[in-house]
Formats: C-alpha cells, sequence, structure tokens
C-alpha cells in the first residue's frame, strides 16, 4: 500500500487554520507561564513558509502571529510568533531540531531591519507510531559538550577587524598577518606607503616557505587588480626589492608584468570598439569597420545593437 502522507497534511492544516482551533491547542498545550507571556486574542494566520522544500515535504508546519507581553512592563507588547510543525512520519526525523532551527533562522532573516527580534515558541504535534519520541528537539543536547553548545549557538561569533589592529601588531612573521595587513590597506588612496612599509624580515621570513611565498604571489595578483597606487611599477618594486631570492623577485615583477600587458589589451580592444562605434555612426560599410578592427561580424552586430538610437519625431 502506498504510504500517503498528504491526508495527515490536509487534515491538521484545515484544523489549524481555523482561529478558535488554534487558539485551544495553544491553551491546552502552552505552559502556563508562557500563556501568562501571551495574549492568545492577537493569533493571527501567515501566509507562506520560510521552510525549505525538503522540509516541506516532510512536515506540515502553521505559524501563527501573536503579541508576547513584556514582563517588565505589563503594558508594553512585542509581535512574535507560535510555530507548529506536525511530525507524521512512522519513522521520526533525528534531524529535528536542526531542522527547527533552520527555520527559526530563516523566520528571524525577516526582521533583521527591526528594532528588535520576534520571539519565537515552537511546537512538535506528534503522532507516530514510536513512542516515546525517541530524539532531542533540544538543540543544544545535540552537542558533546554543554561548551560546544553555548558557542555554536548562543555565543556572539569572534569579529575580526582589522581596520582596528595596528599595523605593528599585524606585520608579525606570519601569513594570516600578511594577509590581514593587505586587506586593511586595500581601499586606501594610495597602498604604495603601505607596501614600502613592509618590513623586510618579516617578507624575508614568510617567503622562506613555498607556502609564505605563494601567500604573498595571491597578494600581489590581489593588489593590482583592486587596489589604487600612483606608481604601479614601484608598487611591485618595493615589493620585489624586499625579497632575498633573486628567482621571488622576477616572479613577483613578472606577475605585475603580465598583469599590466592584460591590463593594456583590455585597453586596446576597448579603443578598437570605440573606433568601430564611431566608424559606424560615420555610415561606413560593416565589412569595411570589420577588415580595418579585425573585429567579428558577432562583435560588430554587438556594437550596432549598443549605439543603435531609435528614431524620434
Amino acid at each position: 500500500m502506498t504510504d500517503i502522507t498528504n491526508p495527515h497534511d490536509s487534515c491538521f492544516r484545515q484544523l489549524m487554520t481555523q482561529p478558535e482551533n488554534a487558539r485551544s491547542f495553544f491553551k491546552r498545550y502552552l505552559s502556563p507561564n508562557l500563556q501568562d507571556s501571551i495574549d492568545l486574542d492577537t493569533l493571527a494566520l501567515q501566509s507562506g513558509s520560510a521552510v525549505t522544500q525538503a522540509f516541506q515535504q516532510l512536515h506540515t508546519d502553521i505559524l501563527y502571529r501573536v503579541d508576547f507581553c513584556d514582563a517588565t512592563d505589563p503594558s508594553a507588547t512585542q509581535s512574535g510568533y507560535l510555530y507548529t510543525l506536525v511530525e507524521h512520519q512512522s519513522t521520526p526525523d533525528p534531524a529535528m531540531a536542526v531542522r527547527l532551527w533552520q527555520y527559526k533562522a530563516a523566520l528571524l532573516l525577516n526582521h533583521v531591519q527591526d528594532d528588535y527580534l520576534p520571539p519565537i515558541h515552537t511546537l512538535v504535534f506528534y503522532h507516530g507510531r514510536q513512542t516515546p519520541y525517541p530524539y532531542t528537539l533540544d538543540l543544544c543536547q545535540c552537542f558533546r559538550t554543554p561548551e560546544q553548545a553555548t558557542y555554536t549557538l548562543q555565543g556572539p561569533p569572534q569579529l575580526i577587524d582589522v581596520q582596528q589592529q595596528s599595523d605593528q601588531a599585524l606585520l608579525s612573521a606570519d601569513t594570516a598577518g600578511l594577509f590581514s595587513y593587505f586587506f586593511k590597506h586595500v581601499r586606501d588612496q594610495d597602498v604604495y606607503p603601505a607596501l614600502k612599509s613592509l618590513p623586510d624580515s618579516v617578507i624575508r621570513t614568510i617567503a622562506q616557505d613555498s607556502a609564505g611565498f605563494y601567500t604573498l604571489k595571491v597578494l600581489i595578483q590581489y593588489y593590482q587588480i583592486q587596489a589604487n597606487t600612483d606608481k604601479p611599477s614601484a608598487a611591485f618594486k618595493v615589493v620585489a626589492d624586499k625579497l632575498e631570492s633573486k628567482e621571488q623577485q622576477e616572479i613577483i615583477m613578472t606577475i605585475g608584468e603580465a598583469l599590466r600587458q592584460e591590463g593594456r589589451q583590455e585597453g586596446m580592444q576597448k579603443g578598437v570598439h570605440t573606433v568601430a562605434a564611431n566608424m559606424l555612426k560615420e555610415g561606413l560599410d560593416v565589412k569595411f569597420i570589420q577588415r580595418v578592427t579585425n573585429l567579428s561580424s558577432k562583435q560588430i552586430d554587438q556594437l550596432v545593437k549598443q549605439h543603435a538610437k531609435p528614431s524620434g519625431h
């Protein structure tokens, strides 16, 4: 016999989308303390769901918005949610605690512009054959230790704001300090002073290791693409001169030269396109333009479309 879950979904949804049924459900199952902090007369059914498609295929969820009272100020209220999920599978879901956390995170994302995030209380309605429910719904208990649960779920993330760190603190002989320094200064009006200030001893120590020199090469490529300087040639040279190995010096300068050539080629290509566009404006023959500029017919067609002007009357 085919396993049909839709009847469970349909029945629970039809019942719980009726405010009176929902109010009765919450009165029966919410703890007295929680009921004291919620105004069930403000229940408002919310349409849609923020769960993932895979989650939605396995479970039915009902979301109600409700006013939560402030324990310190009974006259003050905050809008929050009562989220009810029906677990209708014959086999309980071991990932339920994680799925609920995923749903609540998605719901909270809708309120990041609010003054405060809304409180969310979750209920799981289970009517499977296996009982009692064999898996914990407390996500904290899914970790090996309480400390792991705390810093994973409750503790704020560690913020690394490189702009708050001094150059001296960053410029120790480790690759993390080096690339932190580069990221700190990439938006400088001119990065040449920052590159010149790199201590020779730090660069040489890091470059002694192949992985360290790889880090330096990546950072030089990044700066050529993203950073600003009035002295591009000098910027490469001031870094290369800090290296002891002639081979490494040549590699740094070669990277710079290759990227500069690439930039020149891009500039030349743009110039060719400009010339072709001007020739089109003068009404010259397309085949003639193609012979002069070496542009393909497809490129010429794109220019025609880009520079076509609607006739105005």
